[in-house]
Order: structure tokens, then C-alpha cells, then sequence
């Protein structure tokens, strides 16, 4: 358990990943995790999934979640349809224990598999599996009704972390994306959180709904396309907060070069 420990430390406080903005980007930091955890510290692990019936069930929207400490999100909740993180086991006196290195969710110590679940609001709900390291993310269904088009749903099988997914820098813009919104929260958002000047509400909402929201964050920066919302298409973000933007790009830009440096020295 000591190296499990030193390891666990190390992955939080040393390599300068963001745990503080989990709104999305969890399988991008796994991934990272389980690099370090195999190159720095020789240590076996695999993955544990957590779906929720959102990404199970196409009737059932049921999320699991977790407070929003930032109040980035509309409910003040983050809410996944997936999470994932690497898990660990110990021989305890002859008791084997799962651990969950997951610093988003706790970032003092690798938490028992079952805390990790209480932790996630609404765990119990969904299912879960473990996966060998090497996978990377989770392929899709199709919906075989009138219109025969890809869901979000799971489908049962996982794809490796290896092209294209490794050559289009996917961790790597994850891990961008998660720098730039600490950067952002911190100079622009959370100034106007605490303003009194009701001019400042609708750009704060405008701000959140970019900022707060994985998939318009993905589509935006990662993708160079718009959001799904009216506040979130590229016109619209570029045309009424294009300092915040062209700065947030700038940081992104610079971040992903970053990580793109790590990563290749743990390949």
C-alpha cells in the first residue's frame, strides 16, 4: 500500500493535472493516470466503468452525480452518464481490496471501490466492469428503430488507446481543455460571480454555458465547431466574448503543446 500511496500523490500534486473541473474529460485523465501508474511506478491496474442508465437505456435519462463545488453547472450538479478511473487491488492479510485512484472525487486517497460508488450519487443504479488498461473508451450503439442512427449508448465493447485517437492528441486535448477552464474560472468567471452589477448576469451565463458544459468545451476548442446551444456556435461565442475566447485558445493552444510533451515521454 506505501507505493500505492506515493503513487497516488505523486498522480495528484505533481504532474500538474487539473482534478478541480471534472465536468467532463475523465477517461482523457484516466488514461493519463494509468500511463503513470505502468511507466513511473511499474504498478498493475486495470479500469473500472461506471455507466449510469443514461448510457445504458434510451428511456431511462438517469445521470450519476456529484456538487458542483465551481457553480458552473445549471443545477449546481456534475452529472455524467459514464465515469472512469484506475483501479488497484491490495492484499490485505490475505484480503484482497479494490482501490480507485481517482483524484476528482477524492484527492487525499484512493478511495474502496464501494466509497468510490457512494461517492458518485446514483451509482447504484448503473452498472459497471473493469477493463484492462489499455482501453481507452467505449464504442457506441445504434438505434435499430425507423432511423437505424448512432446512440450514446454503450454498446459492450471498448476500444484501445492507440490511432486515431493517439496521433489526434485526444488525451491531450482533454487534459488542454481542463487547464484552460481553472484559467478561465479564475480571471473571468468567478469575478463576475461575485458581481453586483446586474449587467454582469447575462454574460456569467453565457460564460458557464461554454465553460460548464464538456460537450460545447470538446466541440469548440477540440473540434473547432460549434455547440449544440444558441450561446455555444462559434458565431456567437467569437462575436460577443472574442477576448475571452482568442484567450482562452491562446492557453489551450499552449496547454496542449504541453501536454502533447508528457504524454510522448510516457509512450
Amino acid at each position: 500500500m506505501p507505493l500505492i500511496e506515493a503513487a497516488f500523490n505523486s498522480i495528484s500534486y505533481d504532474w500538474a493535472i487539473e482534478f478541480g473541473f471534472p465536468h467532463g474529460g475523465c477517461q482523457q485523465r484516466a488514461q493519463i493516470m494509468s500511463l503513470i501508474l505502468q511507466k513511473k511506478f511499474n504498478i498493475q491496474h486495470c479500469k473500472v466503468w461506471l455507466f449510469a442508465p443514461a448510457a445504458l437505456y434510451l428511456d431511462n435519462p438517469g445521470m450519476v452525480h456529484k456538487k458542483d463545488g465551481k457553480n458552473l453547472s445549471p443545477n449546481g450538479l456534475l452529472e455524467w452518464s459514464y465515469h472512469v478511473a484506475p483501479v488497484v487491488q491490495v492484499n490485505h492479510d490475505g484480503r484482497i481490496e479494490t482501490y480507485v485512484i481517482d483524484p476528482a472525487i477524492n484527492q487525499q486517497q484512493p478511495l474502496p471501490l464501494q466509497d468510490w460508488f457512494d461517492a458518485l450519487n446514483n451509482g447504484h443504479t448503473g452498472k459497471y466492469c473493469f477493463v484492462l488498461p489499455d482501453k481507452y473508451f467505449f464504442n457506441s450503439s445504434y438505434h435499430t428503430g425507423e432511423n437505424f442512427e448512432l446512440t450514446v449508448l454503450f454498446d459492450g465493447s471498448f476500444f484501445n488507446y492507440e490511432n486515431p485517437a493517439k496521433d489526434n492528441l485526444a488525451v491531450e486535448k482533454g487534459l488542454a481543455i481542463q487547464d484552460m477552464v481553472k484559467q478561465v474560472y479564475d480571471s473571468h468567471i468567478m469575478p463576475l460571480m461575485n458581481s453586483n452589477n446586474v449587467a454582469d448576469a447575462a454574460k456569467l451565463q453565457d460564460l458557464k454555458d461554454i465553460f460548464g458544459n464538456a460537450t460545447a468545451l470538446d466541440m469548440l476548442f477540440s473540434q473547432n465547431i460549434s455547440g449544440y446551444s444558441d450561446n455555444t456556435t462559434m458565431r456567437y461565442v467569437v462575436s460577443n466574448h472574442q477576448e475571452i475566447i482568442a484567450e482562452a485558445k491562446r492557453i489551450f493552444n499552449e496547454r496542449l503543446l504541453y501536454w502533447t510533451g508528457i504524454v510522448n515521454g510516457l509512450l
